[in-house]
């Protein structure tokens, strides 16, 4: 077995026969220490796997799901595929993507968002905005905005992306990336605007109410702004979030809707 690296790149090549974790963990440390979001695990090299060999992926996604990355594998030859379905662990917490650019892409997707504020303004804690990337954001955005001067808060603002339970959690799933990455810099543009300390999170989760109820205790925040999905009766939305939310948010919560139509009556009043 073959071990390189690139940028952020684990290129494995050869025949992975053995655990070869310990070959590896060099590499992966020093690659962390430049990307602290994850890395990527390149596999076009692969030649042959055995159930031996996949347990490499399990010690490696084990020390740096421990270090609060991420670790993506691309380009995963199919024989290989079939030997990681046989490994439980790997099988249901190793993240597989096409190639390594959708993998990049993953890991990359909010580094132009995280631009630290050189001079930050004074904030007395912190408010919790959840955007949905519907027609409720700019709704939800603006009354942060408004709580967090008022009180000078700082907004975390999260976009809680749902992951089917029959994937990963840290799977690439580009379209629903893009869309949050959107929403989040959207959000950003707001209430940097207004000259406010923003912190764009995205949480990969399997539910909304769980993935809020986890900010808002990290960030120990003060109040929850929550942006609601659209009607949806089939989804049982937004009704199926309220209550998740009411059962899991013990801070200060506030829920937006979008505006519903205006009546007869509103609009000759106006």
């Amino acid at each position: 077995m073959i071990v390189e690296s690139a940028e952020d790149t684990i290129k494995l090549s050869g025949d992975l026969t053995s655990n070869q974790w310990e070959a590896i963990r060099t590499v992966a440390a020093i690659l962390l220490k430049k990307h602290p979001r994850g890395v990527v695990v390149d596999c076009e090299g692969i030649r042959f796997c055995t159930p031996d060999g996949a347990q490499t992926f399990f010690d490696m996604m084990t020390h740096i799901e421990s270090r609060k990355a991420r670790i993506i594998v691309a380009n995963v030859p199919e024989h290989c595929k079939e030997v990681l379905q046989h490994v439980p662990e790997v099988r249901s917490g190793l993240a597989i993507a096409d190639s390594v650019e959708e993998a990049r892409h993953s890991l990359e997707l909010l580094d132009e968002l995280t631009v630290v504020n050189s001079r930050p303004p004074h904030t007395t804690g912190k408010l919790v905005l959840s955007l949905t990337g519907g027609p409720a954001d700019p709704y939800a955005t603006s009354l942060a905005a408004a709580i967090a001067e008022r009180r000078q808060l700082a907004v975390v603002a999260v976009y809680p992306l749902v992951v089917p339970r029959a994937l990963p959690k840290s799977t690439p799933m580009r379209d629903e990336e893009d869309a949050a990455a959107d929403a989040l810099q959207k959000a950003k543009n707001a209430l940097d605007g207004r000259g406010l300390l923003v912190e764009p999170t995205l949480e990969r989760t399997r539910s909304v109410p769980s993935a809020l109820q986890k900010v808002t205790q990290d960030a120990a925040g003060r109040a929850v702004v929550v942006a609601l999905p659209a009607e949806d009766p089939a989804k049982g939305e937004p009704l199926k979030t309220v209550k998740g939310l009411l059962t899991s948010i013990t801070a200060e919560l506030i829920l937006v809707r979008e505006p519903g139509p205006q009546t007869d009556t509103e609009q000759e009043a106006r």
